[in-house]
């Protein structure tokens, strides 16, 4: 509900960047999956998705080393079986609901640190989950090809038995979210209504937390000074800003990206270090992968740490959602299911602070994997924020800025 100002929170001191969702084809290059349009179109905009041509051939001179990464959910098979849930006439939110387990933290809070991390990672998922549900609403509600007919399609929202206790600790938030849903499931479209919606939102988003912030301002003003320092793939790639330059600059189909996507994952293959492998996943899967999802899904369901599990997983979620579940208004969103790859990620980071406390940057990590929002459907009919999103995570996101296209010192050098 974007337009009706009801907007999930944003964490407001991002160290990075994060729009994030878009891949499909059959080919080395991951392509953009339309099918789930409607059939007038995806009206126009200024960024362009890349749609390749899945009869190219290959530009690539060095062979791939064969390869079956280890997954179960987050990978491209068992994807596309939860696609199919999605198909047909009102079946929008259908394969969302094959995943309402996983997405709440339900493990040890006995120290400050877990019951802080735990009480906002829950509330966080319930929102996100209303929002997720709030926007199928707005979305079955403004179907042009429904203009005929005024009546409203009540929204829903499909709930664990006891979704309440699992989301919240304070009462005041569970009374708020109980009315909430209410009125989700019950409200009828129109301005008045929505807008009390929104409001009511807004005052579950703003109740103080009951445990204290486990990241302090002083915190985030010291990583965001050395970020790029902390955050250094350098000593595990030492190469990285060259091959970062080639996939920045370089288009999908190219020989040169061809074959550095080739030699990755021959390293990627050969690597035995858990960080060198979540960096060459994330390069593989900027210079088009064919099955990139399968290796970062490989890498969030291995059960180790890395302080590139953040990126690893936007990345999974940005080209799953282009490749497997489509980048249409009308496409589904199964955020149920990023979310539990996401609390994956986040236990690995909840264990290592655990154990290394004073790791600020895990902390700084683990707060933007706790706040980055659900992929939206853009408002009126242009598709959902995986329209053309991969071209930002090859071009600029997760980048230094001497490295990201459009940054200020590459625009200063033309």
């Amino acid at each position: 509900m974007k337009n009706k100002s009801i907007i999930f929170l944003s964490f407001a001191i991002l160290i990075l960047p994060m729009l994030v969702g878009c891949g499909r084809r059959s080919g080395k290059i991951s392509g953009t999956r339309l099918e789930r349009s409607p059939e007038w179109g995806v009206v126009d905009t200024n960024e362009k998705p890349v749609i390749m041509d899945d009869s190219d051939e290959s530009f690539a001179t060095i062979p791939d080393v064969p390869y079956e990464p280890k997954v179960t959910f987050t990978g491209r098979e068992s994807l596309e079986d939860m696609c199919s849930l999605a198909s047909g006439e009102n079946a929008l939110g259908k394969a969302n609901t094959k995943y309402l387990e996983g997405c709440y933290y339900t493990g040890d809070t006995s120290t400050p640190f877990l019951a802080s991390f735990a009480e906002r990672w829950n509330k966080a998922a319930f929102l996100r989950r209303f929002v997720n549900a709030e926007e199928l609403f707005e979305r079955e509600n403004t179907n042009i090809g429904d203009s005929l007919t005024t009546d409203t399609v009540r929204g829903e929202f499909p709930m664990l038995k006891n979704e309440y206790q699992l989301a919240f600790r304070n009462s005041t938030c569970v009374t708020k979210a109980k009315k909430l849903v209410k009125m989700l499931t019950t409200i009828d479209y129109v301005p008045s209504e929505c807008e009390k919606m929104a409001n009511l939102f807004g005052e579950l988003v703003n109740v103080p937390y009951d445990t204290p912030d486990y990241v302090t301002e002083a915190d985030l003003e010291a990583i965001q000074k050395d970020f790029w320092d902390l955050y250094d793939k350098s000593q595990y790639i030492p190469d990285i800003a060259e091959i970062q330059k080639i996939r920045v600059n370089e288009d999908y189909g190219t020989e040169a990206l061809e074959n550095l996507r080739s030699s990755l994952q021959k390293r990627y293959v050969e690597s035995t270090d858990f960080d060198e492998r979540c960096i060459l996943a994330c390069e593989m899967a900027c210079c088009g992968q064919e099955n990139g999802i399968d290796y970062l899904g490989e890498l969030i369901e291995a059960g180790q740490y890395s302080k590139y599990l953040l990126e690893v997983w936007v990345d999974w979620r940005l080209y799953a959602q282009q490749g497997v579940f489509g980048i249409s208004t009308y496409s589904e969103i199964p955020d149920n299911l990023y979310d539990n790859a996401r609390l994956l990620v986040a236990k690995e980071y909840a264990r290592h602070i655990k154990d290394h406390p004073e790791d600020k940057l895990a902390k700084v990590l683990l707060l933007n994997l706790t706040y980055t929002e659900t992929l939206h459907r853009v408002g009126g009919y242009y598709g959902n924020e995986a329209l053309g999103a991969s071209l930002f995570v090859k071009e600029r996101y997760f980048l230094p800025e001497d490295v990201a296209k459009g940054s200020h010192s590459d625009d200063s050098e033309e």
